[in-house]
Formats: C-alpha cells, structure tokens, sequence
C-alpha cells in the first residue's frame, strides 16, 4: 500500500530555503517577516496567516499553494 508523505508549512520553507540557497535572514528582510514568526513557522509550532504565506512563496519564487502543503 502506497503511503503519501505530507509535508508540513515549516517542511516546505526550510526545503525552499536549501533550494534558494537562501539563509533564514534574507527570507525575513525579502519577505518582512520577524526572526521569532519564521522561528515559530520552522519549527511547526504555528501556522502562517495567509499573507505571510503570500510574502514568503513570492521572496521563495514558489507557489503560495505548494508552501501550504
């Protein structure tokens, strides 16, 4: 049986940032997000809002519907 492995919002942007070759820093200066709400989304303790989500896929070059899994 195939099994679909889900990855969480935090999962998403920690891979988009290896991809970008971004560090967590210059997503917060592109994205205007606080050092502690990227923390907070990284380690899964909270979701973003959608307009975070919005200001994070377009400083990532991803799809806003991709990051939210």
């Amino acid at each position: 049986m195939y099994k679909e492995r889900v990855a969480s919002c935090g999962q998403r942007i920690s891979a988009a940032l290896t991809i970008r070759g971004m560090k967590q820093s210059d997503l917060c200066k592109l994205a205007k997000v606080p050092k502690s709400s990227l923390s907070l989304y990284l380690s899964e303790a909270y979701e973003p809002k959608q307009d975070r989500v919005y200001d994070m896929a377009k400083a990532l070059n991803v799809d806003e519907a991709w990051l939210m899994g």
